[in-house]
């Protein structure tokens, strides 16, 4: 259970391709072992797949792994009667949750967001969107399109994808002069502190910004 010093407790959100076993062996004990209290989740795998195939998490449309995860936090606040928690997410764990807080009521039960190499704004992934768009452009969406038959969230991942447009679009708490100034304040909403931890050296997440 959660302690007075640490009354939010921590759920753990893994990355593409990851799961809450081989993403927090490290993490989540060092939390524990500092008095936190830690709850993870495997999210977005394909459980019809067979082993170790079912395990690899983080495959499924993100819209669809935020309400997921909307109602693993559900549980979470139940079991503990916290009245809220804070998420830690890495890669598409320091993505998929930003659906959650601004469009399924997140924000009113998370105290603290941190990512660690999330994708905020999307992905060029060396070339690979502007590849994307030529292949689309050029009539050949349908076998651009075909990873996403299996991984749903790769495509969502890279720049001016729609879902990135959803998240980026000015959120409707901001004025217009704020959403004219920022244009890209869409992600963060009020009432969750919100940190960003990467790194230039990002191999995936580029431009790291």
């Amino acid at each position: 259970m959660p302690s007075a010093a640490h009354p939010d407790p921590v759920i753990l959100v893994h990355g593409l391709a990851g799961n809450q076993n081989d993403n927090w062996q490290t993490m989540a004990p060092y939390l524990a072992d500092n008095g936190y209290c830690v709850f993870s989740l495997t999210y977005g795998n394909m459980a019809s797949m067979p082993r170790p195939f079912d395990e690899i998490g983080g495959l499924a449309d993100m819209t669809k792994s935020a309400q997921d995860l909307a109602g693993f936090v559900a549980s979470v606040l139940a079991a503990t009667h916290a009245p809220k928690v804070d998420i830690v997410g890495h890669s598409e764990g320091g993505t998929m949750p930003d659906y959650y807080l601004k469009f399924l009521g997140g924000s009113a039960v998370v105290s603290k967001f941190v990512m660690l190499s999330g994708v905020p704004h999307g992905t060029t992934f060396w070339g690979l969107s502007d590849l994307y768009e030529l292949a689309s452009a050029y009539g050949y969406g349908s076998q651009a399109n075909a990873l996403s038959s299996f991984c749903a969230s790769c495509t969502e991942f890279l720049v001016g994808s729609s879902f990135m447009k959803t998240l980026d679009a000015p959120n409707a708490q901001a004025t217009a002069a704020e959403a004219a100034t920022c244009p890209y304040d869409g992600a963060a909403v009020d009432g969750v502190s919100y940190t960003s931890i990467a790194t230039e050296f990002d191999e995936l997440v580029r431009p790291y910004t």
